[in-house]
């Protein structure tokens, strides 16, 4: 998973332009062909649970990495709409069933406190991986030019080969435990799950907070703020390296804590970082406005920090094993939501008053917390319990 991340990393940062200069299509032909894309991509994702929970976890994450390293190397073949449709439908496809089947993989390798180990060690390469690959992005284009951006290509789509060669040579396929006699369910099982449910509903409100920094920032810092657009780079490089270093220290203060009541103190750090947002405007403009979003934006990444291992180790675990992949699938669509819900939802409400994102933020994430504190009695025990 590092390799698969230092090559995305060479291409997330420009994913627009890198497209653009590959494939030299205009950039409006671009964007429309990737939002395209992403929304066929979506139905990848409840078919990964299934093709998870029918076969492993392991041989779909392959696929993942393998429809993907083809999607890229096809990129410099690219020349009109249809195929940079189909081609960006390839990846988006390997991406969105990529997290489903990642999370299956970590949650059938160990159990316990080992799992919320093995899930920060992952978070934490991902982000090495992916900061570094955007180091390595910008050496490429600005050493070779438009040149760069085919090197890029190629490395990505090697990145993705390599990182399907390290899992086929891991050992055998791992998949769960099943009692004798038990049969998968659907995702009918799933959905009369409300407990789980409800798990997946306050998640909701916690994805749209991670989007805070990719999609909200940009708008209220640069557009409602006058803030310099160069700050928005610092700050999400400062976000990258905190999270990178703080997840495996992060993870050891919550050892003790049952998992919804970890994610409920994130939940709080996010609405105190909803809170410090909005002061900030009542900053004058310059250094003192600047202070107060860098501020901002580390109480926002103590949150995701404290919010990410707890998560999905809850998720995991409050899965049954043989239905492991098609829940994880179920929640993981809180990122697709989020995705497309984001965007236009946060600029209508900074469009309306620029408070008003952080007040309806703020108030979906305490609704969230006070839905997990209730449903810390309703969860099953193991998935609840401290991880140590």
């Amino acid at each position: 998973m590092f390799v698969d991340a230092l090559g995305s990393g060479l291409y997330l940062p420009l994913t627009l332009l890198f497209i653009q200069q590959v494939t030299g299509l205009p950039a409006t032909t671009v964007g429309l062909g990737v939002t395209v894309a992403a929304t066929l991509g979506l139905a990848a994702n409840p078919v990964a649970g299934v093709l998870i929970d029918r076969f492993d976890a392991r041989t779909v994450l392959v696929g993942t990495y393998v429809i993907r390293a083809l999607g890229f190397a096809l990129y410099p073949l690219v020349d009109g709409f249809g195929p940079l449709v189909a081609v960006a439908a390839v990846i988006a496809v390997g991406d969105r069933a990529f997290y489903p089947a990642s999370g299956s993989y970590v949650a059938v390798l160990t159990e316990g406190g080992g799992r919320d180990r093995l899930y920060a060690i992952q978070a934490t390469a991902r982000n090495v991986a992916f900061g570094l690959g955007g180091l390595f992005s910008a050496t490429a284009v600005s050493l070779a030019g438009q040149n760069g951006f085919m090197v890029i290509a190629a490395l990505n789509a090697v990145s993705f080969v390599v990182a399907s060669v390290c899992l086929l040579f891991s050992g055998g396929a791992v998949k769960g435990p099943r009692r004798s006699g038990e049969k998968p369910g659907g995702y009918r099982q799933v959905l009369a799950d409300r407990p789980f449910m409800g798990l997946v509903a306050a998640e909701q409100a916690f994805t749209l907070a991670h989007l805070i920094l990719s999609v909200g920032l940009p708008l209220y810092a640069v557009s409602a703020l006058g803030a310099p657009p160069a700050l928005l780079g610092i700050l999400y490089t400062v976000n990258t390296l905190l999270i990178a270093a703080g997840q495996l220290p992060a993870r050891l203060i919550q050892r003790r804590a049952r998992r919804t009541h970890a994610m409920a103190l994130a939940g709080g750090v996010f609405i105190l970082s909803c809170a410090l947002y909005a002061a900030t405007a009542l900053f004058p403009p310059g250094p003192l406005r600047i202070a107060g979003l860098v501020a901002a934006t580390l109480v926002f990444t103590l949150a995701e920090l404290l919010h990410r291992v707890p998560a999905v180790a809850l998720a995991a675990g409050a899965a049954p094993p043989a239905l492991r992949g098609r829940y994880l699938a179920v929640y993981q669509m809180t990122w697709a939501v989020g995705y497309v819900v984001a965007p236009a939802g946060f600029s209508a409400l900074i469009g309306v008053a620029p408070v008003l994102l952080w007040a309806v933020l703020a108030a979906l994430l305490a609704l969230a917390c006070a839905g997990l504190l209730r449903l810390s009695s309703r969860l099953p025990a193991a998935a609840v319990a401290a991880p140590e």
